[in-house]
């Protein structure tokens, strides 16, 4: 049985005589002239001849074993382009008996008087190897100009005119807003991919297939009918979407090898390159989320039936002062409703054998307590953001890069003496009889030193690698912050993505109370204690007690007169409640009892005496600021209506 083999790459001209068809016909025509028919063909049509991992070649060397008697190819590139490969090959045809006929070549296994095959194996695997590298070079110089070689990714298209230029596509460009956007709202990777498949949002191959549909094109590419974690992990990772583009991640050393990723200070990048769909705050802020989330082991809502989820604007921030685990958001019906509270996932889950108490915290109390610190930030991140103005985020660059260098190098010079050292250690020993003590104790001596100081460098270049991360975008980090501050402070709320932007970390003590810990080194700068917080809140009580107290015109007042004012301002107090800032105000020299119980409390300073008196309560002067005033002013939440673990549910 006579069987020929024909096989086409990529790189080969297919439109002269090497084309599959003329191979065929070549290999026919000769076949014919001696006496011989070809029975049955094998084929490979786009496939480097460098590798034979062949579907067609593979399958004939398969049938070679059974009924095939004699292979027809045209030439020795056609077979393989590998000299080594292709000489076994050679000796395979030999130890089964077959014959194999090599047209171009003159060659044939039956006449072993051929010394030039070697040299022509060698010359087609030369070829090959010498037009991967002009390949290469060529993509090289491409990519060094900023060519982007590839497709571009899930959200973008080439403009059909120029080819250069980069569009976004507006319905894909929403998807991929929306990844970013949830992943920041707390879902993870897996939770997102199954999101988008739910909702029938299109794989970047479906997008990619579609389009080349509607151009009249045909694509044979896998198309994947779902989302996967790594689709939606590999589109959070590409900073493509802020208009960055990144070259030469990836590089292969040998022809059809694997290829191998480049180091991030090696490849080509070209900012502002084209329009883009995320800005650098929202890019920034999810890398940080996930190195935070890889960090701790974040899960997110897994295991949980979907829509079943509470929502938690604090998931990822807020933890336990004690055992140091996350807290979890739960609900709750209470006389007043259902409130939505946080708890320590230890105790909740575990009880109280591995931690004591529940630390409990109400989320609109929560809310309160942070909108209120960032409100105190506010003057702080102006001082900071005008510090970044003045700062020469370049230069800094640059001498980082300089001191990372020098530590890279007197690291490896550390671990040369210390190599020297064993080195000269053991030779000593072996000349020194009597004095190997000695000799042991110095040199471990030295080289404790050594390794101290190697040790150091370590950690200072670890620091420095940290810190050239964080650098290139804080000061548009910290004008962003201040934008998101500014509009906290104007809406009085904080969503997902304005904590996870600000906040470093909330520990709630076994009481309820937060201890805040904000980003942007903030809190170095105003000291936040949840205690002295309290105490500021009962100040301004006080004053607006106090202030209440010089508005009631009718020269007296009374514990229900105060209550009902107070409460209508937000703060509730009873008749009961109200009687300890009726003493303070008693020991003030404000108010004086009399023997009328519809009359109980006579006034006996005037409005601005009053005032003076309450503004010693106050942060700052308040000037001639209503009751109403002040409680808009300095409240942010009806406090007293707080709940604290220790009062249970």
């Amino acid at each position: 049985m006579n069987a020929g083999y024909v096989r086409l790459s990529r790189d080969d001209d297919k439109k002269n005589y090497v084309s599959i068809e003329n191979q065929k016909l070549i290999i026919s025509q000769y076949a014919a002239e001696h006496g011989a028919f070809i029975d049955c063909w094998y084929e490979d049509d786009g496939i480097s001849g460098y590798v034979f991992d062949r579907p067609g070649f593979k399958q004939m060397m398969a049938d070679l074993e059974k009924e095939i008697d004699t292979v027809y190819v045209k030439d020795f590139s056609r077979l393989g382009r590998h000299n080594a490969r292709v000489l076994l090959l050679l000796d395979e045809f030999k130890e089964q008996g077959k014959h194999l006929i090599v047209i171009d070549d003159h060659f044939d296994s039956l006449d072993s008087s051929d010394d030039t095959v070697g040299i022509k194996t060698w010359f087609n695997e030369r070829y090959v190897k010498d037009t991967s590298r002009k390949i290469r070079c060529a993509i090289s110089a491409r990519q060094k100009e900023g060519t982007l070689i590839t497709k571009p990714p899930f959200g973008y298209c080439r403009d059909e005119k120029d080819k250069s230029i980069i569009k976004i596509v507006p319905e894909e460009a929403d998807y991929v807003r929306l990844i970013f956007d949830l992943y920041i709202s707390g879902y993870g990777y897996r939770k997102i991919a199954s999101y988008l498949t739910a909702r029938n949002i299109p794989t970047p191959s479906m997008a990619q297939r579609e389009r080349e549909l509607s151009r009249g094109r045909v694509t044979r590419k896998r198309v994947a009918p779902s989302w996967s974690d790594a689709m939606v992990k590999e589109l959070l990772d590409n900073d493509f979407y802020i208009g960055t583009l990144r070259l030469k991640k990836r590089a292969r050393t040998t022809v059809h090898g694997k290829d191998k990723r480049i180091p991030r200070e090696e490849q080509y990048i070209f900012a502002d390159h084209h329009p883009a769909i995320i800005d650098q705050t929202s890019f920034s802020l999810v890398q940080e989320l996930k190195e935070k989330r890889n960090r701790t082991h974040y899960r997110g809502s897994r295991g949980q039936r979907p829509g079943s989820e509470i929502s938690s604007p604090f998931g990822s921030c807020l933890f336990c002062k004690d055992c140091k685990s996350r807290l979890t958001p739960i609900r709750r019906k209470t006389p007043s409703g259902e409130r939505k509270y946080y708890i320590c996932t230890t105790y909740n889950t575990k009880g109280r054998r591995y931690c004591p108490k529940a630390h409990l915290i109400e989320e609109n109390d929560l809310m309160e307590d942070v909108v209120g610190y960032i409100k105190m930030c506010r003057n702080a991140l102006c001082g900071v953001i005008a510090s970044c103005d003045l700062h020469d985020f370049e230069t800094e660059k640059r001498t980082t890069t300089e001191t990372r260098q020098k530590l890279k190098r007197e690291i490896q010079n550390r671990k040369e003496q210390i190599k020297i050292l064993l080195m000269q250690k053991v030779r000593d020993m072996a000349l020194v009889s009597g004095a190997e003590h000695l000799i042991e104790e110095t040199y471990d001596s030295i080289q404790r030193n050594l390794l101290a100081q190697l040790h150091s460098m370590e950690i200072q270049l670890k620091d420095l690698d940290r810190a050239a991360a964080e650098t290139p975008d804080g000061k548009d980090r910290l004008k962003n912050a201040g934008e998101v501050i500014d509009a906290i402070i104007r809406g009085g709320v904080l969503d997902r993505r304005d904590i996870e932007l600000l906040i470093e970390r909330i520990d709630v003590d076994e009481n309820g109370m937060p201890e805040i810990s904000l980003k942007y080194g903030l809190s170095d700068h105003i000291t936040y204690s949840p205690a002295i917080e309290m105490n500021r809140r009962e100040n301004t009580v006080i004053a607006v007690v106090m202030v209440l107290t010089a508005e009631d015109s009718r020269g007296y007042t009374s514990a229900k007169y105060l209550s009902e004012h107070i409460t209508a301002l937000g703060v509730r107090k009873t008749k009961q409640s109200i009687l300890p800032y009726i003493r303070l105000m008693k020991n003030e020299g404000i108010l004086e009892d009399t023997d009328n119980p519809l009359k109980p409390y006579r006034i006996l300073k005037s409005k601005e005496e009053i005032a003076a008196l309450a503004g010693k309560y106050l942060p700052e002067p308040f000037g001639k600021f209503t009751a109403k005033q002040l409680s808009e002013q300095y409240f942010h939440c009806a406090y007293e209506n707080r709940r604290y673990a220790a009062d249970g549910l």
